[in-house]
């Protein structure tokens, strides 16, 4: 079941970034087509749904905050799609950028939509300067060279015969899993009890993460292409290693369940199950997709 925080999301972020982007070039354009394609902004919820617990946090900031999550995670999507890269001519349920716009445009508005990301927070007005460093200082951290873009790296160049699991696990985390752990956290930026659960929402963020990465290996196998918005075996065509490179299905899904009940345990530390049902909807949602 889709929960309904999702769409309440989504609606609130596109309309933030059709509020901020005006079609009036190639480049604008094709920065439309991808942030505001149709996805399940899981990122975007995470985050919006925490922030109902901080008080520190303004309804329009943590839209802002999510919105840059959104632009982030599209400039990456359209970078990986690349020939040089994953090589993916299908994202979404349609055409990728690159082959819709050329790579050249692909590559400018990934870059646009990058730097946009961070103006975003910039130019909020609810969020004091040191707020403002700390976001920006997350979402550096998530996305640099020690970040998704080692992640990439590491997803381009690994062999099958150098994989385990805890080596997959590292890039799972990498590549997706932090970008998705920075949305929780965020959600609680400036939030007065910070301190006192840092470690569970970082937890929370990572398992996660790691976790939404996990279900996605394996619906690039066992899926659909309605479900995965591109057509399935992308990792086998290209010879990418995944979880299933070194565990069967059965298997896969013991991992996945395993990392389902783990998310809800550490969530059960930190929300309260009746008052903040919808970060565990999500959760649910997150792991059943396989479904």
């Amino acid at each position: 079941m889709f929960p309904e925080i999702l769409t309440e999301a989504r609606s609130l972020v596109l309309e933030r970034i059709n509020s901020l982007i005006n079609a009036e070039s190639k480049v604008s354009d094709s920065m439309l087509y991808t942030s505001t394609a149709e996805s399940k902004m899981i990122r975007s919820a995470l985050l919006i749904t925490a922030s109902k617990k901080n008080t520190c946090l303004t309804k329009s900031s943590a839209i802002n905050l999510a919105t840059s999550i959104e632009l982030l995670h599209s400039y990456s999507l359209i970078h990986d799609d690349l020939p040089s890269m994953d090589n993916d001519n299908m994202r979404r349920g349609k055409d990728s950028n690159h082959v819709k716009y050329g790579e050249a445009i692909a590559i400018l508005s990934g870059d646009a939509l990058q730097t946009l990301a961070f103006e975003v927070i910039t130019n909020d007005d609810d969020l004091d300067s040191d707020l403002k460093v700390s976001a920006i200082s997350l979402l550096t951290d998530a996305c640099g060279y020690k970040g998704m873009v080692l992640g990439q790296e590491l997803d381009i160049t690994a062999e099958s015969m150098q994989a385990d699991e805890e080596f997959i696990k590292k890039m799972h985390y990498l590549k997706t899993g932090k970008l998705i752990e920075t949305s929780l956290v965020l959600g609680f930026l400036g939030y007065e009890r910070f301190s006192e659960d840092k470690d569970l929402i970082y937890k929370l963020g990572k398992s996660i993460g790691v976790g939404f990465q996990t279900v996605d290996d394996y619906l690039d196998v066992f899926g659909s292409q309605k479900e995965i918005g591109k057509p399935t075996g992308s990792d086998l065509k290209n010879k990418k290693i995944n979880i299933l490179s070194i565990l069967n299905e059965e298997e896969c899904l013991k991992v996945i369940n395993e990392n389902h009940v783990e998310s809800l345990e550490i969530a059960e530390k930190i929300f309260d199950k009746e008052n903040d049902e919808d970060i565990f909807k999500i959760i649910d949602y997150i792991y059943q997709r396989k479904m």
